[in-house]
């Protein structure tokens, strides 16, 4: 990519760096809380605001905790639920007035929240009924979403992962595509280094899963390429301190994060991070994945050298699971969720995955996690 800006006043002027057709309306911004909330009233919206907790140290999303419909989200716990979905959704249907936006502002579990809480306002099942592919579903709330931190892809892509009872995957519906994406670089600047490096991370295994990928549409894998050489280049320095040169590359990989995600699909490492994710509700999502590249050496060597890289320059050690409390007791219920991510196997693999993600094949992957 040429032409990458260094100041704010220069990337609100970005004109369209991805390929893939997005329906959502980017809005590049240097004053993003208060533009977000300006284009609110401007348009007569009646917002209902999920909010990350963590954030309400930060003075520049006072602002935000001032609203009066607002829920504040502790993303530091657990990723989003089905449960908190059907709770927040009893909440809002109980309310005197129903908002017609739902805003989620925070990093992607709190988008992910306001999401699938947008959508299952319009659809009276558990949340859990909703999660998967194809499903026919009535269009919920209008989502509008104001990222805090750069790299998820969150604030474009049409899915909203959440842990069910039985599985991690995501309601993945047009209806879950943000209507409006505020993004600020400057909204990051106070992320600690661990949620700004493993953010990244994931955005970094995103466009790597795609580019490989045997399924990936040809638009899809060029978004992929360009927003790997963002995140390379962001990950080969100390993300410890905050830059915003870097930010800002940062959020351009982001949202090439979620165009090619339109129109790919990641592979093995996401399909092992799923096994992991489900037995460990306090494991990160982008912990887990980088977890998973840490022993998918034979099938992705160029993502595993990255990986020890990017960790090395950061001066953070390599993930383990027993970290979160993963051990052998896990390994049967790991091994079922893989199983079950039929659509990354293939994304991996092309049409013959079956031969290869077999059972044993899988097994073998989660012993090698456990024992490291």
């Amino acid at each position: 990519m040429t032409n990458i800006p260094t100041d704010i006043k220069s990337f609100t002027e970005l004109k369209p760096w991805w390929r893939t057709p997005v329906p959502t309306e980017i809005v590049l911004s240097g004053r993003g809380v208060d533009e977000l909330l300006s284009k609110l009233k401007e348009r007569g919206r009646k917002p209902f605001f999920v909010v990350d907790g963590a954030l309400k140290e930060q003075p520049r999303f006072a602002a935000i905790f001032a609203q009066r419909d607002l829920f504040v989200f502790d993303a530091t716990s657990s990723e989003p639920r089905t449960g908190d979905v059907d709770s927040l959704r009893a909440r809002i249907k109980a309310m005197d007035r129903e908002p017609d936006t739902l805003v989620g502002v925070g990093g992607g579990a709190t988008m992910d929240l306001s999401k699938a809480v947008a959508i299952c306002l319009a659809n009276d099942e558990p949340a859990q009924h909703y999660q998967g592919y194809g499903l026919a579903m009535n269009k919920g709330a209008d989502i509008w979403v104001l990222p805090a931190l750069n790299g998820t892809g969150a604030e474009i892509t049409p899915i909203a992962v959440l842990r069910g009872p039985e599985k991690k995957l995501g309601i993945n519906n047009p209806y879950t595509e943000s209507a409006v994406a505020v993004i600020d670089p400057q909204l990051s600047a106070d992320a600690p280094h661990f949620n700004r490096f493993f953010t990244m991370m994931d955005c970094y295994f995103h466009h790597y899963e795609i580019m490989m990928s045997k399924t990936s549409a040809p638009e899809a894998i060029e978004d992929a390429k360009d927003g790997l050489a963002l995140s390379r280049e962001v990950l080969s320095h100390d993300l410890s301190g905050y830059s915003l040169d870097l930010a800002i590359k940062s959020a351009m990989a982001s949202v090439l994060g979620g165009s090619s995600t339109i129109g790919g699909r990641v592979g093995a490492a996401h399909a092992i991070s799923y096994g992991l994710s489900n037995s460990a509700p306090h494991l990160p999502h982008s912990v887990a994945v980088t977890i998973s590249m840490s022993v998918l050496e034979d099938v992705y060597p160029e993502g595993y050298g990255d990986t020890r890289r990017f960790l090395e320059i950061n001066g953070l050690a390599m993930p383990k699971a027993a970290d979160y409390g993963i051990g052998e007791k896990d390994a049967a219920k790991m091994t079922k969720t893989a199983l079950g991510m039929e659509k990354l196997w293939h994304s991996c693999f092309g049409d013959d995955w079956k031969d290869i993600a077999t059972e044993e094949y899988i097994e073998k992957i989660y012993a090698r996690i456990i024992g490291e």
